[in-house]
């Protein structure tokens, strides 16, 4: 496999992971704009470890998915009490707080970052290794008593209280099952680029995986799987005249798309309807 292809493979895989991060909160009604923050969490705990201590991809992982869920656990633990914009807006927050700290801190590298991080090798088989068993995982989790808690609590949250849920913790597993699913994606991230620095870390990766997640659909996790695609290699099909206006493009490309299909491409209707018409052939056939 070409290093184009291979390139072009993983990060489709990392911004899968990453909109399937997003994806987790608003599924219970949460208007969450941490992902990033946790990405980073991942990403510099991976570059840090890989450069000094030499750890391979698999510790790396577990690692990533330790200390990110601990770090978003605890702000989630103040975001259980909040609600809507609120949440938004105070999320959001974390990015600007991330960047902050690890520009601060010397042995981060700074303002400069971690750069030489190890080479992997079957990076792009990893990665494939990592969608498919979160992709497996959050279709299953939608399929358990916890999956129709979240669509309850989005649906209703004072409903979803005289059914015997709570809401609080729902809402705390909600957004620190993020957290461990953006410090994975940061991960790999760290791994394919073998360096990082906190401006990858801002508004504009928000924007990406928002612009993704919203476009595809953000009521199912399979809508992602077209729009990551189309709009990562959006970057490489627009010419390079174009290319620094990549953030216009994704904001003109949201808002269309979200004033003629505000659910997105992909909808739960129409999966259903798919899932109909496929019962249906498998009974004639």
């Amino acid at each position: 496999m070409s290093t184009q292809a291979s390139y072009f493979l993983v990060f489709i895989c990392v911004y899968l992971i990453l909109t399937w991060a997003a994806y987790v909160p608003f599924k219970a009604g949460l208007l969450y704009n941490g992902t990033v923050y946790c990405m980073c969490i991942g990403g510099y705990f991976t570059a840090f470890v890989s450069k000094n201590f030499g750890l391979p991809f698999w510790f790396c992982i577990i690692g990533s998915i330790i200390i990110s869920g601990l770090l978003g656990f605890l702000p989630a633990l103040g975001f259980s009490r909040t609600k809507g914009i609120v949440t938004a807006v105070s999320s959001m927050a974390l990015i600007f707080i991330i960047q902050s700290v690890v520009r601060n801190i010397p042995f981060l590298g700074g303002a400069r970052g971690i750069s030489g991080i190890k080479k992997v090798d079957h990076l792009v088989l990893y990665s494939i290794i990592c969608v498919v068993a979160i992709g497996v995982f959050l279709w299953r989790f939608e399929k358990s008593r916890f999956g129709r808690a979240f669509e309850s609590i989005e649906t209703d949250p004072d409903m979803a209280r005289t059914l015997g849920i709570n809401v609080k913790w729902m809402t705390i597993l909600g957004l620190t099952m993020s957290s461990v699913i953006a410090g994975i994606g940061g991960c790999i991230y760290a791994f394919q680029m073998r360096v990082v620095y906190p401006e990858t870390f801002g508004f504009s990766m928000l924007l990406n995986i928002m612009t993704m997640m919203f476009v595809g659909g953000r009521y199912t996790q399979f809508g992602m799987i077209i729009s990551v695609p189309i709009l990562w290699g959006l970057n490489k099909w627009i010419p390079s005249s174009l290319s620094i206006y990549a953030q216009i493009i994704y904001g003109i490309i949201l808002i269309v798309v979200l004033m003629a299909f505000p659910e997105g491409l992909v909808t739960r209707n129409m999966l259903k309807k798919l899932k109909n018409v496929f019962v249906r052939q498998k009974k004639i056939a």
